[in-house]
């Protein structure tokens, strides 16, 4: 086995180095090429018990992931102040500090927003150090504290926390929030993004956003979204009919498989990459937990939270690169691949045995034009370089969530 392997990365090395591109846009770019080939791709790998089960560990080992239904409903400045230093690091700047302790306020994201690393808006560059991630419409968040501006405050979301602008929001009482937090009746968005018109307002939601919804009863055509608007910074809902023939949602969580895998992922095809979920798109650990949340499974936002929260599949300690060759071809379909600043997703191994991966990237070392910036969502193999080696000898572990 290690033999072929190690035959086959020597025997394409030149004509991919020689590429002008790291992106295969060939058959083996199609979810088409992978699921034809995968004759067990629709079995079920987690039940939702294990799932949940997952999930709960995962909530349990990360810090900026939070169970919203269970967090006090009373907060210590201490506390505050402690997690706003969480997320500022070195910027920490104690004229954020909450003051005195404070009851938690409860407020819904009314559309897409950035939770920030500071309360800044974002300075228009593709790569703002201060961006953290971007949240969905119809998302509840705990409130904490205010900017001193009163432009931001500090909240905390099922998946991140952070500054996030006032503007973005709409306060209700913890009853009302509480059915954000958890809808009885919920659609999942399975669309790499999906659009809902409300009057002359566009809300853009992304793969994995859950938007509740109200029991159909007698109509059996469409379902009745409630989405969340702001009236002088107060919570209103609009229903809105959604079909459900929509291939963009679906009732539920979709089936954990690997042809699910296969197929959430091509959907982000081509996308544009975006730093922390700017420019209304993913970055290389976005991508990976939108695919991961249409199935229910509630990994972290970030790359580095994922590698070390997520149950390891393998590790590249004193690996050799026919022995890397090796795992990373016995790697399981949807696991995820680490290396330093970056996580992709194993597609499979193609016709000829090599290992292909899907991810958002940002850019790679070309030997004739230095640093190139490809700034999509690409299918890629792993001799390409984000650095001075290829990512095969970049990769650091691979995680997943199965056995």
């Amino acid at each position: 086995m290690q033999f072929i392997i190690i035959f086959l990365a020597v025997f394409f090395l030149p004509s991919i180095c020689s590429a002008a591109t790291i992106e295969i846009t060939d058959s083996r770019a199609t979810p088409e090429y992978w699921i034809s080939r995968n004759v067990n791709g629709d079995k079920v790998l987690l039940t939702p018990e294990k799932i949940a089960l997952f999930n709960a560990q995962i909530l349990a080992k990360d810090n900026f992931s939070a169970d919203l239904a269970n967090l006090n409903e009373k907060v210590s400045a201490i506390e505050v102040n402690n997690a706003i230093k969480e997320v500022e690091g070195d910027d920490y700047n104690k004229t954020h500090r909450a003051v005195i302790d404070m009851p938690m306020r409860y407020a819904v994201t009314t559309r897409r927003g950035n939770i920030r690393v500071l309360p800044q808006p974002w300075n228009g560059d593709k790569y703002d150090d201060f961006q953290g991630s971007a949240i969905d419409p119809a998302e509840a968040v705990a409130v904490f504290c205010e900017s001193p501006d009163g432009q931001f405050v500090f909240v905390r979301s099922r998946y991140y926390m952070g500054w996030l602008n006032k503007s973005d929001l709409a306060f209700t009482d913890r009853k009302t929030w509480l059915s954000y937090v958890n809808p009885q009746d919920f659609l999942v968005v399975t669309a790499n993004k999906k659009i809902i018109e409300i009057g002359k307002q566009a809300l853009l939601f992304q793969m994995g956003a859950i938007i509740p919804i109200v029991n159909p009863n007698d109509q059996d055509d469409i379902w009745i979204a409630r989405l969340p608007v702001s009236v002088n910074g107060q919570l209103a809902e609009v229903k809105v009919n959604i079909a459900m023939n929509d291939k963009d949602v679906n009732k539920g969580f979709l089936a954990c498989t690997e042809n699910n895998f296969i197929r959430q992922a091509f959907k982000f095809l081509g996308d544009e990459y975006g730093w922390g979920g700017l420019n209304d798109s993913v970055d290389c650990s976005a991508f990976m937990q939108d695919v991961y949340h249409s199935m229910g499974i509630k990994i972290p936002r970030d790359t580095g939270n994922q590698r070390s929260f997520m149950p390891i599949w393998a590790v590249f300690n004193n690996v050799n690169n026919a022995e890397r060759w090796d795992i990373v071809s016995r790697a399981p379909i949807g696991s995820l691949f680490h290396k330093p600043g970056h996580v992709m997703m194993k597609l499979g191994n193609d016709a000829e045995g090599r290992p292909l991966i899907i991810h958002a990237a940002s850019s790679y070392i070309d030997n004739d034009n230095g640093k190139v910036y490809i700034r999509k969502v690409i299918v890629s193999d792993l001799h390409y370089r984000g650095g001075s080696i290829e990512t095969i000898d970049a990769l650091t572990d691979i995680v997943f969530y199965g056995d």
